[in-house]
């Protein structure tokens, strides 16, 4: 049984690479059937070398679609070989141009033949299947040109974000918000007994008090982060317990959430909002900065104690008009 068949285009790049390697292998036994002394790998550069006589390694690299590095490797190869040597381009004494040597150019008119043996026979492979692999795997080339694999993954990916609803805290959640917030925070740091209190009951230490807190569930992943509003001192709140699940990173649920979380907060009694957090949240800091938090040293002065780990005190520019 084949595992790369449960997998399917999961493992897209694995079977084509197996398939790569196993027509290689064939390949270097169809020369050695020949009494040819040549590696599959360094077919494509004698080849072209053969059509255009004399070119140069960036041309080569190029048309062959290697690169440079790969080329000029096979271009030692095949110079310690005596198949080919490197000359003084006629056109400019600056440059150096490929061109093959008496014995290459013997090699090459030696296996020509055998290269229009292998030409039909591949074809005839292509011509067993429901479609022609070939062609295939040339429209595949020209559509990942057109877009790449890593372009198609990213914005699969990001769009995933759109299945993101916002929810409110009810009792029955409390257990997905300890549960969220205990990773990221143990992940970084050590639970200090203000965040066990507010974990283990969070309608006690937040909503009891006037604060709010949302969830972000996803379609698919279920519950993935947590933001909390925490009343401080009358129209002063907290930004807190914002995390987000690592099973949900990338998708961009944290910089949603908190445009969500800002947009019901400007719908508060609320004259000032502030967050403290940690210079190791380098990418949590960038987030609130980008979405109009400062930092504040006098934040830092009145509130900063609340947590051992606190290095960081930020505020909110917005002005509200409650």
């Amino acid at each position: 049984m084949d595992f790369l068949d449960e997998l399917e285009e999961l493992a897209l790049g694995t079977r084509l690479k197996r398939l790569s390697e196993r027509m290689l292998t064939d390949a270097g036994k169809v020369y050695k059937a020949f009494n040819i002394n040549m590696q599959p790998k360094w077919f494509s550069l004698l080849a072209l070398i053969d059509k255009k006589q004399k070119i140069n390694v960036v041309e080569a690299s190029q048309l062959l679609g290697l690169s440079q590095p790969a080329v000029s490797q096979f271009c030692r190869q095949l110079e310690k070989e005596g198949l080919i040597t490197n000359i003084i381009c006629e056109n400019d004494s600056r440059k150096r141009v490929l061109t093959l040597t008496e014995t290459g150019q013997q090699q090459v008119n030696k296996m020509k033949p055998m290269w229009q043996a292998v030409t039909h026979a591949a074809k005839e492979l292509s011509q067993e299947l429901d479609n022609d692999i070939y062609q295939a795997i040339r429209k595949c080339e020209q559509a990942m040109t057109r877009k790449s694999l890593l372009e198609r993954t990213m914005d699969i990916y990001h769009e995933q974000t759109d299945e993101l609803e916002f929810v409110s805290f009810e009792p029955k959640y409390a257990e997905v918000f300890r549960h969220i917030n205990e990773e990221w925070i143990s992940s970084m740091f050590v639970l200090e007994e203000s965040d066990k209190n507010v974990l283990t009951d969070p309608v006690k230490y937040i909503i009891s008090k006037g604060g709010k807190i949302w969830f972000a569930r996803h379609k698919q992943l279920g519950f993935v982060a947590c933001c909390a509003l925490a009343k401080k001192k009358e129209l002063t709140f907290e930004l807190t317990k914002m995390g987000v699940l690592e099973s949900a990173r990338g998708l961009k649920v944290g910089e949603k959430l908190l445009r969500f979380v800002l947009h019901e907060a400007a719908k508060m009694p609320m004259k000032r909002l502030f967050l403290l957090t940690n210079k190791k949240c380098q990418a949590a800091i960038h987030l609130y900065e980008k979405n109009g938090f400062v930092h504040d040293r006098h934040v830092m002065e009145e509130f900063g104690s609340s947590y051992d780990r606190c290095d960081v005190a930020m505020k909110y520019l917005a002005i509200w008009h409650n």
